[in-house]
Order: structure tokens, then sequence, then C-alpha cells
């Protein structure tokens, strides 16, 4: 719904960037946390847990021989190894708590841990902001 100047009521401001800056920011927490593995090795490592079902069409193998280490870094809880295009950004500080995505609050997580914390901490928030 429009306002009375023709502008909407609330702003539209993406605070995590463009998706540039969103897939520069987990090459760069890969980079960072880096723990070199052979790629292989992980693929065989996700299908026996079952996280993924064909490695053809979860991971680009084409170009990676064997014994060849591959940009992943550990998930900061449970220690899954994590490439770019799994790693997940969690901030140190939350968003609720007034947390940015600088480099010096974010951290890899998996999507798993990272999303285990969100629910938790809004409503930790919504309930502090009704008894005030």
């Amino acid at each position: 719904m429009r306002g009375a100047c023709g502008v909407r009521g609330t702003s539209n401001t993406n605070e995590r960037g463009s998706s540039y800056s969103r897939r520069a920011r987990k090459a760069w927490l890969v980079e960072t946390y880096r723990a070199d593995r052979d790629m292989h090795a992980l693929v065989a490592e996700c299908l026996a847990e079952g996280s993924i079902v064909n490695p053809l069409r979860s991971w680009v193998m084409d170009g990676v021989p064997r014994g060849e280490g591959a940009p992943a870094c550990r998930c900061y809880r449970c220690g899954k190894l994590l490439t770019v295009s799994l790693v997940t950004v969690d901030r140190i500080k939350p968003g609720c708590k007034g947390g940015t995505y600088a480099r010096s609050n974010i951290r890899p997580a998996c999507s798993t841990c990272n999303s285990s914390t969100g629910g938790k901490l809004g409503a930790e928030q919504r309930a502090l902001k009704a008894a005030a």
C-alpha cells in the first residue's frame, strides 16, 4: 500500500549486499578458514553420511585430479567440511543484536548449524521487546 507521497512505507535495503558480495564473502571465508582436503575424499565422506546422493549433480568433479586439495573449511560448531557452495555465513554477533556482515564478525557454518540458532535468538529479542 502506498502512502500519501506515493512511496511505500518500508525501505528495501539489503544488508547482506549484492549476490557478487555474498559469493565473495563465502570465498573469503573458505580461504581464510581453509582446511585442505582431497575433494574425492570429501565426496566419499558426504556420500557415506547421506548429505549428497549423486556427486555428479552436487559437485563439479571435472578437472579435479585425485589427491588435489580442494578449497574447503570447517563449520565452527560441528566441524563438517564445507566448500564454497556449501558454506553459509554466520555472524558472531547476531543481526538481531546489531551484528553486521563485516569480516571481523563472520565465521563459516553449515546450513544446519546456522539455521538452528536463528529462531531462538529472534524469539528472545521479541520477548525482550514485549516485556519492555
